[in-house]
């Protein structure tokens, strides 16, 4: 049987990342990106430290880099590529970009999968935030810095 950590690779894997491909996204693993008007937008999926052998939890955190800063913070510094949004343009969490109510952000949100339970719908959720969510801010934030 698999723990935690591994039936989330397998989500992400079988699941988020064939789901954020065909947002229109490009990537493997945790980063997946999307260049649009000399910018890029990245979803990071982020995985707590503090799972156990049965359970563990994610986030998503989106971000927007021009894609001249991307690419010279990562001459410069390589190894921000493995923290996934190299540079300083805009970040944010994804339950701060859900609005609920009177427009008001949901804030802090993190899922949780089990191991050994089914996964389908907790990544359909998942995808469902960034297209209702996630995208349209991305795409703001690449027009905002366009304009």
């Amino acid at each position: 049987m698999r723990n935690a950590d591994e039936w989330f690779r397998l989500m992400v894997d079988t699941d988020l990342a064939p789901g954020l491909r065909a947002l229109g996204f490009s990537g493997s693993g945790r980063r997946y990106r999307l260049t649009r008007d000399a910018h890029v937008g990245q979803v990071s999926i982020l995985q707590s430290s503090r799972g156990t052998p049965e359970s563990t939890r994610f986030t998503l955190v989106l971000s927007v880099t021009a894609t001249d800063e991307w690419s010279s913070q990562l001459r410069i510094r390589p190894y921000l590529r493995a923290a996934g949004h190299p540079g300083t343009g805009w970040q944010e969490r994804i339950g701060n970009l859900i609005r609920v109510g009177g427009g008001t952000p949901i804030g802090d949100l993190w899922w949780n999968i089990e191991a050994g339970k089914p996964f389908r719908l907790l990544a359909n959720e998942v995808l469902t935030a960034v297209r209702e969510f996630g995208l349209p801010a991305l795409v703001d934030q690449i027009r905002a810095r366009v304009n």
